[in-house]
């Protein structure tokens, strides 16, 4: 796997990441699907180095769990708000879900089998932010005694499992020392910490597969979010 710059195994992931360097020759662009070629056009120039290399890494970690899959593909998701093709990432063809996050200069990509993991989140911030950006955040998380760019990778990785993204009030959230659940929904989530390169934070959540024939339990949940904030959603990378 020699596209990365670093790797890390956390629960069920393999995690990988490698700087957003332009990656437009013509071995790279081979990995991108039809559909991943097309959006590539549509990109910023600023964006497009990070794009490709962040498909380069999931193909580099499919690899790695299955080395004898061949005929598979990697494109967006449909997003939910505009249905075009351009949130998350999935799979086709092989039994495995993917996450990728972008943060400055940094890529970060995540993928697990799917027959440990049934959704699957990433969630990358750089370690310093501005005042601006800090009291945004703590606006929409509303007051905790965790610093806030940590807990915010945390709830943003639960978000992209989801898969709704910033659909979702992210003061919906409800973290738990190594887990999560989102007001209204039965599903719980994983969530870890990964030890990732210096000066970024990263976050990873996922649900697990439940066994056949299980009965999800259902359990009493708050459902408010944070107090106070205005929730207006953008994009979540």
């Amino acid at each position: 796997m020699g596209v990365h710059a670093g790797s890390v195994c956390v629960g069920p992931a393999l995690v990988a990441w490698a700087p957003a360097r332009r990656s437009d020759d013509a071995i790279s662009l081979a990995a991108l699907s039809g559909p991943d070629l097309l959006r590539l056009d549509e990109l910023a120039p600023g964006l497009r180095g990070g794009f490709v290399v962040g498909r380069l890494l999931i193909h580099a970690l499919v690899a790695g769990l299955f080395p004898k899959a061949t005929e598979w593909t990697v494109t967006a998701g449909l997003c939910r708000r505009c249905g075009r093709l351009h949130a998350g990432v999935e799979l086709e063809g092989v039994p495995a879900r993917a996450s990728v996050s972008y943060a400055a200069d940094l890529v970060v990509v995540a993928v697990a089998p799917a027959s440990q993991v049934s959704r699957l989140g990433l969630d990358v911030e750089c370690g310093v932010a501005d005042i601006g950006r800090i009291e945004e955040l703590r606006r929409m998380l509303g007051a905790s005694t965790e610093p806030i760019l940590r807990r915010w990778t945390r709830v943003g990785a639960v978000l992209k499992a989801d898969g709704r993204g910033l659909l979702i009030d992210p003061g919906s959230v409800h973290l738990r020392r190594g887990g999560a659940w989102i007001a209204g929904q039965a599903a719980s989530y994983a969530v870890a910490e990964v030890p990732g390169p210096p000066g970024f934070l990263v976050s990873l959540a996922w649900c697990t597969v439940a066994p056949v024939g299980a009965v999800p339990a259902q359990v009493g949940r708050r459902m408010t979010g944070a107090a106070g904030a205005r929730w207006n959603p953008r994009p979540l990378r």
